[in-house]
C-alpha cells in the first residue's frame, strides 16, 4: 500500500478524522489531505507550520531512542483537536488530525489493521 492509499483508507476509516498526511525525511508532506466536508480550523501556511511543529516535535524525541527505546506513537490533545504522530519507517511519519471526542484507540487500532503493524497500547 502506497502513502496516498494509507492516507485515502484512514479518512474513510472515521468521520472525525480531519486531515491525514505522510511527511518525508525532511518534514516536508509526500501525501494526505484532509477530509471534505469539515470545517478547516487552520489556512494552508498555518497548516504548513503545524506539519514543520510536528516534524520537529518527532526528531527530538527520536534523541533519546538509544536510551529509552523508538517512540511507537505520540498524541497531543489542543481544546479543539488531537493530533496522532506514528512513524511509519525511519524516514516517515504518518500524522492524523481528529476531533477531540474521538477515541485515540480507535484511531491506533484502525492505522494496526490498515499497515499490518502493532502499534500497541
Amino acid at each position: 500500500m502506497n502513502n496516498d492509499e494509507i492516507c485515502n483508507t484512514l479518512l474513510k476509516t472515521n468521520e472525525a478524522i480531519r486531515f491525514v498526511g505522510v511527511l518525508g525525511r525532511n518534514g516536508d508532506l509526500v501525501a494526505g489531505g484532509h477530509n471534505s466536508g469539515i470545517e478547516q480550523l487552520l489556512t494552508p501556511d498555518e497548516v504548513k507550520m503545524s506539519i514543520h511543529y510536528a516534524a520537529k516535535r518527532w526528531e527530538t524525541r527520536r534523541n533519546m531512542s538509544h536510551r529509552v527505546g523508538n517512540a511507537k506513537y505520540s498524541i497531543t490533545e489542543y481544546d479543539k483537536v488531537k493530533q496522532i504522530s506514528i512513524p511509519l519507517s525511519d524516514s516517515e511519519l504518518l500524522l492524523i488530525s481528529t476531533d477531540t471526542k474521538t477515541d485515540f484507540k480507535e484511531i491506533i487500532d484502525s492505522v494496526n489493521q490498515i499497515l499490518g503493524k502493532n502499534y500497541s497500547l
